[in-house]
């Protein structure tokens, strides 16, 4: 192999080890996952999905400033969309994820929003999320209906950004698919056990 073709083959090696796993198509059956809220009560994934018309999982990463910026919108969208059914909740899937230290910090960021506690990463696992701010909507089934990122700023909060994840609720709440069900994740790189 010449040097060029070796560069090249190299360069897609490289290339393909920093693009996003393609979601999966539904929650795997063996998802009987429970997790820890971060007032303490059990989250029972299959459950809860399973209740809501269509239920919104955000990785979160504490030291992300994306994740810090998206924070009031992701706010504003639990608010706007919980009552047509819709739950959004917050899931810490970080390697040494801590139940304790995700309650103290849901405290101190005086979240509405829920923060689940993922020790072992299994729910970023399943769904493929590697970022934070990684967004994926479950319907009632378990089927994934959108998977990407929260809208098109990463952390410089533009009034004109797409709002990706309000366009897919928007979309599957009319009883459509969603516009754009796949977006590229915008974020910091979540640390997986």
């Amino acid at each position: 192999m010449n040097s060029l073709a070796r560069a090249v083959f190299v360069f897609a090696l490289l290339a393909a080890g920093c693009a996003t796993k393609p979601a999966p198509r539904s929650l795997p059956e063996s998802a009987g996952i429970v997790l820890a809220r971060s007032n303490g009560a059990p989250y029972d994934i299959a459950t809860e999905v399973a209740r809501n018309r269509f239920t919104v999982f955000v990785f979160y990463s504490e030291d992300c400033p994306c994740m810090s910026a998206h924070e009031p919108r992701l706010e504003r969208v639990r608010a706007e969309y919980a009552p047509r059914g819709i739950d959004l909740v917050l899931v810490n899937s970080e390697s040494g994820a801590d139940a304790e230290r995700d309650a103290r910090e849901a405290k101190r960021r005086a979240y509405s929003l829920p923060l689940l506690t993922d020790p072992g990463s299994r729910l970023a696992k399943a769904l493929n999320a590697e970022f934070a701010t990684h967004t994926v909507v479950v319907d009632q089934r378990g089927r994934i209906r959108y998977s990407g990122g929260i809208d098109s700023d990463k952390n410089h909060l533009r009034p004109s950004a797409t709002p990706y994840l309000r366009h897919a609720l928007d979309d599957l709440l009319a009883g459509s698919e969603p516009r754009t069900p796949d977006r590229e994740p915008l974020g910091c790189a979540l640390r997986l056990d």
